[in-house]
């Protein structure tokens, strides 16, 4: 019978490092093209309506995206509000792809916010839901806003 649960035990401790190391698997070449793109500091503002312009908007906006994070300033006058920074995700298998963005409040809540993105030149935008439904298109909408920024020189 020992013997038996020591074979099991060994059976799932291959079974669980297997796993990982599928889950753990580098993303693929297309996936890692798209995040070089969108690393950099994005500058522009979140807009009303299908807003085609990164230079207006009732608010300005800083984005600093890196292969794992975001983070968003609001630019007010002349303070700022820091809109915190939290892990990214991408699905290039949707179309548009989605770019998903989470970060943990200052109460220690989980907070998602489902996207979509256009990445065109050195112009992205992205439209965002906090919630549970994915915006379907890019325009500010009950439950969603449309961020567009500009990429800037290093």
């Amino acid at each position: 019978m020992t013997r038996h649960l020591a074979s099991i035990a060994l059976l799932l401790a291959l079974a669980i490092t297997t796993t990982h190391a599928q889950d753990a698997k580098p993303a693929s070449a297309e996936d890692a093209a798209v995040r070089k793109q969108l690393v950099g500091l994005w500058k522009g503002f979140a807009v009303e309506g299908r807003g085609e312009r990164p230079d207006r908007g009732p608010v300005k906006l800083e984005v600093t995206i890196t292969e794992t994070a975001i983070k968003g300033i609001e630019l007010k006058g002349e303070g700022t509000i820091n809109h915190g920074e939290g892990a990214h995700t991408l699905n290039l298998k949707e179309k548009p792809g989605w770019l998903d963005a989470t970060k943990t409040n200052e109460r220690g809540r989980k907070e998602e916010y489902l996207g979509i993105y256009s990445l065109e030149g050195d112009t992205l935008k992205w439209c965002v839901s906090r919630g549970k439904q994915r915006p379907t298109e890019f325009m500010t909408a009950k439950g969603s806003f449309l961020v567009i920024l500009k990429r800037q020189s290093p």
